[in-house]
């Protein structure tokens, strides 16, 4: 009786050992999901459920197709070992169950940094642009004539093809002309420069 009572609880003990990839799919999927909407690793937050589709479709590639594929290269490179108690510890399931898991939460954790990395980006952008529309109304104060001081409130930017560099401009009484500034707030403190093209953004950018 206590030998079929071993044999069991090494075959439940078994089973558990093989049983974490399910259980980890769900939490991984939700987190990723939590991310993309939270911390978009592409730039653009995306809506919960929908991403929370997308991640599952992914983790299901991860589990159904590449941790397989790993398995079964890892157990080609290793061999094949005697088999010394029951159930033999490399067994290919186990195997597969291990993989998977360690690629759900490699794939989460990559999803996370990059999430934290992007998110280090669009703020840095955000600081650039904040110090760069400061640096321009101090400029307009000091060298700008008193219609351009007057209507500061009209102030409008342009983010050029190269980072922190921006066209700024402050409409004249005549919305068809502008006094513009080419502004790197790469620089502490920002760099400013006057453009003598006095036409808008909108129409200094306009594509042909």
């Amino acid at each position: 009786m206590a030998t079929s009572d071993q044999f069991w609880a090494r075959r439940l003990r078994w089973r558990l050992i093989g049983a974490w990839r399910w259980p980890l799919f769900l939490i991984c999927t939700v987190a990723d999901a939590f991310i993309v909407h939270e911390l978009p690793p592409a730039g653009a937050r995306a809506l919960f459920f929908p991403a929370l589709f997308i991640a599952s479709f992914g983790n299901l590639i991860l589990i159904g197709a590449v941790a397989p594929w790993l398995a079964r290269r890892l157990a080609a490179r290793q061999g094949t070992a005697p088999a010394v108690s029951f159930p033999p510890a490399n067994h290919f399931e186990v195997l597969v169950d291990k993989v998977a898991s360690i690629a759900l939460l490699v794939a989460t954790l990559g999803l996370f940094a990059a999430g934290l990395g992007n998110r280090k980006l669009v703020v840095a952008d955000t600081d650039r642009l904040a110090r760069a529309g400061e640096a321009v109304k101090s400029y307009v104060d000091v060298h700008a004539p008193l219609e351009i001081r007057r209507n500061i409130d009209t102030l409008n930017t342009h983010d050029t093809q190269e980072d922190g560099f921006f066209r700024m401009c402050v409409a004249y009484d005549d919305r068809t002309k502008a006094y513009c500034m080419f502004v790197d707030a790469k620089t502490k403190p920002p760099k400013i420069v006057p453009d003598r093209d006095s036409r808008p953004n909108g129409a200094y950018f306009r594509t042909p």
